[in-house]
C-alpha cells in the first residue's frame, strides 16, 4: 500500500514536471525580454529534466523492486539535489541581477558542479564501500556548503535589488518581488529535505518529499508565468547600471560642485510645480525633466537628500498631504491619496504613519488640538 502511493505522488509529480516544462517552452519563444526568455529556457530545462529523474527512479523501482543499495540512492539524491539548487538560484538570480549570471560564471559552476557528480559517480562504480561511504559524506558537507553559499549571495543580490527598486520607483514595486524571496527559501528548504532523504532514505520520507516537491514546483511554475506580464514594467531598473545599489554613505563620490548646483536649481523648479504628485513617477521621469543621467541623480539623491529616490518622493508627497489636510479639512483621505500620487488611501495611510508614527487621522486631531 505504502508504495502503491508513493508510485501515485511520483506519477503525479513527473507530469507536473512535464506539463509546465512544455508550458515553459511554448512561452519562451514568445518572450519579449531576453532576461525573461533565458530564465524560462532555464525552467525548460529544469522541469523536464527533474521530471526525468522522477519517471527513471519509478521504472528503478519497478524493475529492481529489490534493490536496497542505500549509497546509490545517497549518491544520486544529492547530485539532483545539488543541480536544482544551482538551477534555481541561478535562474531567481537572473530575474532580480541579470549582470551577474553571465555566461562565463555559469560554465565555471557547471563545470565545478559536474565534475564532483562525475567523481562520485566514478567512485560509486571502481572503490570499495568504505570509499564510497566516506566520498558521501564529504558530498554532503560540500552540499552544505554549497547552499550556504547560495544563500548569502541571493540575500546580498535580493537586498541591492530591493534598494535598485526604490531608487529607480516612487511606488512599491518591489512587493511584487517578494514571491523570489518565497521562492528562493521555499527551495532551500527543498534541498534541506533533499538532504534528509539522503541522510534517512526511507519511504516515507519519500513520499513526504514527494508531496512538498510537488506544491513547491507547482507554485513556482504560476508565479513563475505571472511575472513574465510585470517583468517587462521592471527590467528597466533591474537592468540599468546606472541606478544606485547603496543608501548614502561616507563611501559615496562627490558629483562636481557645477553639477551639483546645476541639478538642485533644475530640481527645485520641478519641486516647485509639484511634479512628484504624478502617480507612478521615476527617477528616469524626473532625470529627463531635469536634464541629467540617472546616474548622477541617483548619487545626488542618495548622498545629498541622505535617502532613495522613493522615500525621497514619499516625504514630498506626505509633505503635501499634510498641507491639504490644514487647508481643505472637508477632504476625504481618499481625495487627498489621489491628488498627491498614491492610487487609493491605504497607500497614503500606510506612508504617512511611517514617517509620523501617527495616522493621517490622528495627526489632523493632533495638529487642530494645537
Amino acid at each position: 500500500m505504502i508504495n502503491d502511493l508513493y508510485t501515485v505522488f511520483t506519477i503525479a509529480l513527473a507530469s507536473v514536471l512535464f506539463s509546465f516544462g512544455l508550458l515553459f517552452y511554448s512561452l519562451c519563444r514568445n518572450a519579449e525580454t531576453p532576461v525573461y526568455k533565458t530564465a524560462l529556457r532555464m525552467m525548460t530545462f529544469a522541469y523536464c529534466f527533474f521530471g526525468l529523474v522522477n519517471v527513471l527512479e519509478m521504472w528503478s523501482r519497478s524493475s529492481y523492486p529489490n534493490n536496497d543499495d542505500v549509497l546509490l540512492f545517497q549518491a544520486v539524491t544529492l547530485i539532483i539535489a545539488v543541480s536544482q539548487a544551482f538551477l534555481f538560484t541561478y535562474t531567481l538570480i537572473l530575474l532580480i541581477h541579470t549582470a551577474y549570471v553571465t555566461r562565463k560564471r555559469v560554465v565555471c559552476e557547471l563545470v565545478v558542479l559536474s565534475t564532483l557528480s562525475a567523481a562520485l559517480v566514478v567512485i560509486y562504480y571502481i572503490l570499495s564501500a568504505t570509499w564510497i561511504k566516506l566520498s558521501v559524506y564529504i558530498f554532503i558537507l560540500f552540499y552544505i556548503c554549497l547552499l550556504i553559499r547560495y544563500t548569502r549571495l541571493f540575500v546580498i543580490t535580493y537586498r541591492n535589488c530591493l534598494q535598485k527598486m526604490d531608487n529607480f520607483f516612487s511606488g512599491r514595486e518591489a512587493d511584487n518581488l517578494r514571491w523570489v524571496k518565497f521562492s528562493f527559501y521555499a527551495a532551500l528548504s527543498i534541498g534541506l529535505l533533499a538532504l534528509t532523504a539522503s541522510l534517512a532514505p526511507t519511504i516515507h520520507v519519500g513520499i513526504f518529499g514527494s508531496v512538498i516537491y510537488l506544491l513547491f514546483y507547482l507554485y513556482f511554475a504560476i508565479r513563475m508565468i505571472k511575472y513574465g506580464f510585470f517583468y517587462k514594467k521592471i527590467e528597466s531598473a533591474l537592468t540599468d547600471d546606472d541606478i544606485q545599489t547603496e543608501p548614502s554613505g561616507d563611501d559615496k563620490k562627490t558629483l562636481p560642485a557645477s553639477i551639483v548646483e546645476n541639478m538642485e536649481r533644475k530640481l527645485n523648479i520641478w519641486l516647485g510645480e509639484k511634479q512628484f504628485l504624478q502617480s507612478g513617477i521615476t527617477i528616469e521621469d524626473v532625470a529627463a525633466y531635469i536634464g541629467t543621467n540617472r546616474r548622477y541623480l541617483s548619487e545626488h539623491i542618495n548622498s545629498v537628500k541622505g535617502k532613495t529616490f522613493r522615500q525621497w518622493i514619499s516625504e514630498l508627497r506626505i509633505e503635501e498631504a499634510k498641507n491639504l489636510m490644514r487647508q481643505r479639512p472637508d477632504m476625504t483621505l481618499n481625495d487627498i491619496a489621489l491628488q498627491v500620487g498614491y492610487v487609493d488611501k491605504s497607500n497614503l495611510i500606510r506612508q504617512f504613519s511611517r514617517q509620523t508614527n501617527l495616522s493621517p487621522t490622528q495627526w489632523k486631531q493632533k495638529t487642530s488640538e494645537t
